[in-house]
């Protein structure tokens, strides 16, 4: 049986009331007023995304805010991070050594934390086995994997969970966690330029997680990023999920990427260069797109499914792992700049025939189209589209780093401007 020591590790507030300070962050992502409006649903809530993000933190944050108005023994957390322990056995220890009552017997609501549940193993029908059997306990899990994470939840809790994408760190949430109020800078973003452009390029640099919003040490963060995050799903998430055999390949092919954010993918090129079989290179990047480190925007060709079918790019989730990767980043800042529109937009489709558009944003029948350039020196590409398929097209612009202005009735916006939705 796990030992009560172990549980009160992860569980201060039964002897306190409250949650760790240094557990907590003063600052709550946009997120979280979503996600503490179903508290009381009798629904799973599901929290998942990359390695750093700040989901554990969020935990901590809706335990605080409920140990307010409920019993502090009725709160558990527990993470399955780095021991599995057996699942079953953590619930009945709790009830026991803790509760003194089955669930059944409770006196009031009991709220479970369940942090890193992908670790546990068929967690999805354990959790709908308790989900069943008592109603007056409601679930919060999370996970650092993404697909079979998802898959699993709908197949066997669908009806019975909620999930929420905990994404990396809006601008606008950077911005606020470096002490500026974003009202005042939405009256006159001009206003601000001289402030936010050098906040700007911290965030692609390395700023999209939390834990570094105010980090000033390059070198530390880089590490940070290349431990914490990197090499965590690589080494750890990725075998475990997969047995994977030779992890080194994935480091290799996300090196690559991070080289050239946005390269055309050439599965039967990659495999000759490295000496591999063309399917293994297939599979070691699906593997990086589960673990949350590529994304795929594929050629459009007026419907998802023939796009999909044709050449696509890679990009990173986040610019700020070609940052980790490269100590002198001003040769790929065009890339890193092309990939922060793709995160930002999370855009699909691409379009490459005679020329080529950097994204196309399809929205019911009318499609928005991006050109990201460096500078605003040519809108011939824009141009050709737009003859090619007028009324078709929505909104056409360009992103620039610091650029701004109109060419040829087409707006160029600073990337700054363009990531916080300033028009």
């Amino acid at each position: 049986m796990i030992s009560i020591d172990t549980l009160e590790q992860f569980n201060p507030w039964w002897k306190t009331g409250n949650v760790k300070d240094t557990w907590l962050k003063p600052y709550k992502r946009h997120i979280y007023s979503d996600i503490e409006k179903y508290i009381d649903r009798r629904q799973v809530i599901l929290m998942w995304g990359l390695r750093r993000t700040g989901k554990t933190t969020i935990m901590f944050q809706l335990i605080q805010d409920i140990l307010a108005y409920s019993d502090k023994k009725n709160i558990l957390y527990f993470s399955f991070d780095e021991i599995v322990f057996d699942f079953k056995e953590v619930l009945e220890t709790y009830q026991k050594m803790v509760l003194g009552n089955s669930f059944d017997d409770a006196d009031g609501k009991i709220y479970i934390f369940l942090d890193e549940i992908q670790k546990v193993d068929d967690w999805e029908n354990k959790i709908k086995v308790y989900y069943d059997l008592y109603p007056n306990i409601k679930i919060f899990i999370s996970g650092s994997a993404s697909v079979s994470l998802r898959r699993k939840s709908t197949e066997s809790l669908a009806g019975r969970i909620m999930d929420f994408h905990i994404r990396l760190l809006l601008f606008e949430e950077f911005i606020e966690m470096n002490g500026k109020d974003m009202e005042q800078i939405r009256e006159n973003p001009d206003l601000w330029k001289n402030e936010l452009v050098p906040l700007f390029y911290r965030y692609l640099k390395y700023g999209m997680f939390p834990e570094l919003h105010d980090e000033m040490d390059e070198e530390f963060a880089r590490k940070y990023i290349l431990n914490n995050v990197i090499e965590r799903v690589i080494y750890k998430d990725l075998p475990d999920e997969f047995d994977l055999k030779d992890v080194e390949l994935l480091k290799i092919l996300v090196y690559m990427v991070c080289k050239k954010p946005g390269m055309i993918v050439n599965y039967k090129e990659i495999a000759q260069d490295l000496g591999k079989d063309y399917r293994t290179i297939a599979n070691y990047f699906e593997y990086l797109e589960f673990g949350l480190l590529v994304k795929y925007v594929f050629n459009y060709r007026g419907s998802p499914i023939a796009s999909m079918r044709k050449m696509k790019k890679v990009y990173l989730y986040t610019p700020n792992l070609a940052f980790a990767f490269n100590r002198n980043i001003e040769p790929i800042l065009p890339y890193m700049l092309e990939n922060i529109v793709a995160s930002h937009t999370d855009a699909k489709f691409f379009y490459r025939n005679s020329f080529e558009i950097d994204f196309i944003l399809p929205d019911n029948d009318k499609q928005d189209i991006i050109e990201v350039k460096k500078s605003k020196k040519s809108v011939k590409q824009v141009k050709k589209y737009q003859d090619k398929f007028g009324d078709r097209i929505g909104r056409s612009m360009i992103v620039t780093f610091e650029e701004e202005g109109v060419v040829d009735n087409i707006p160029v916006i600073p990337v700054w401007k363009f990531i916080l939705d300033i028009k």
